[in-house]
C-alpha cells in the first residue's frame, strides 16, 4: 500500500509527527536578506527544540566569499544575542540545490555546505532555544554580504512549552 492511498492531510500528519513542524521562508534574493549583520528569518514564540536549519541555494550563488551563521536574539525579556551556530566555509559559487546546514552538537559548530544538490545529513544534535513566555528571532549572519542568487530556508522543530510556535519573516 502507497502513501499515494492516504489523504494529504493523513501524510502530513504522519510527517509532524516523525520530523517536526516545518516552517520556510519564500524564496528570496540573497542581496536582500544575506547581509553583513544580522537579519531576522524567524520569530520563535516561547521555547522549541530545534532539529534543522538550512538555506538551500535555489539559483546558484555568485564567487562571494559569503559566510553564513545564525544567531538567536531574544527580545522579550531582553537577552543579549549569541551565536548558535559557526560560520560555514566559505558560500562562494554555491550549486542551485546545495544546502548550508545547522549540524548541531554544539553551540558554535560550524554549519556544514553540502557537497551534492538535494542531499543533505540530518542533524547530529538538537538545541532548545527560547523560554516560557519569551519572543526572538533567529537572525541569518552574513560576514561578507551576498552580491547574488536566490534562496530558501527552511526550519523544522517542535514546540517545547504550551504555545510555542515559529513563523517567517520572509
Amino acid at each position: 500500500m502507497g502513501a499515494g492511498n492516504y489523504n494529504q492531510s493523513t501524510r502530513e500528519r504522519v510527517a509532524d509527527i516523525n520530523r517536526g513542524l516545518i516552517v520556510q521562508t519564500s524564496v528570496f534574493n540573497n542581496v536582500t536578506y544575506i547581509a553583513i549583520g544580522a537579519t531576522p528569518i524567524f520569530t520563535v514564540y516561547n521555547r522549541i527544540r530545534l532539529y534543522s536549519l538550512d538555506l538551500e541555494a535555489v539559483t546558484a550563488f555568485s564567487n562571494t566569499a559569503t559566510l553564513l551563521k545564525w544567531q538567536f536574539d531574544q527580545s522579550t525579556p531582553a537577552v543579549a544575542a549569541f551565536d548558535i551556530t559557526g560560520a560555514a566555509l566559505t558560500c562562494a559559487q554555491i550549486a542551485r540545490g546545495r544546502r548550508v546546514c545547522y549540524v548541531g552538537t554544539a553551540l558554535d559548530t560550524a554549519m556544514v555546505i553540502t557537497v551534492n544538490p538535494g542531499c543533505s545529513l540530518q542533524t547530529a544534535a538538537w538545541m532548545d532555544i527560547g523560554g516560557e513566555g519569551t519572543i526572538g528571532t533567529l537572525d541569518i549572519i552574513g560576514a561578507v554580504a551576498a552580491t547574488s542568487g536566490t534562496s530558501i530556508i527552511t526550519l523544522t522543530y517542535v514546540p517545547i512549552s504550551v504555545g510555542a510556535y515559529v513563523e517567517s519573516l520572509v
